[in-house]
């Protein structure tokens, strides 16, 4: 899917995407920066539930990393391989 920046700098996030993920007129979106040409939107009640959810997560995993046996790199690279599956998953091409 593809979408054009208006000159006010406007998207428009077509309807299958809104429909799938419960986006509506009027709800507040996150805009982040994921690094090579990404964008992320989030919704600002997923972003508190993520938020709570990600600190339960680091806080359950400390340390963990410390005995990894590859990389930073290579796992970063492997967590990337997985976005495409992901978006396809969700119905974004």
């Amino acid at each position: 899917m593809e979408t054009r920046i208006s000159p006010k700098g406007q998207i428009t996030l077509p309807v299958a995407v809104r429909k799938k993920l419960g986006i509506n007129a009027g709800d507040v979106l996150k805009v982040s920066v994921a690094g090579e040409g990404r964008i992320i939107l989030e919704s600002k009640a997923t972003t508190r539930k993520n938020a709570r959810e990600v600190v339960d997560i680091l806080r359950a995993t400390a340390g963990a990393w410390k005995d990894l046996p590859e990389s930073g790199e290579e796992f970063v690279r492997k967590l990337r391989e997985g976005d495409q599956k992901r978006w396809e998953e969700l119905g974004v091409e």
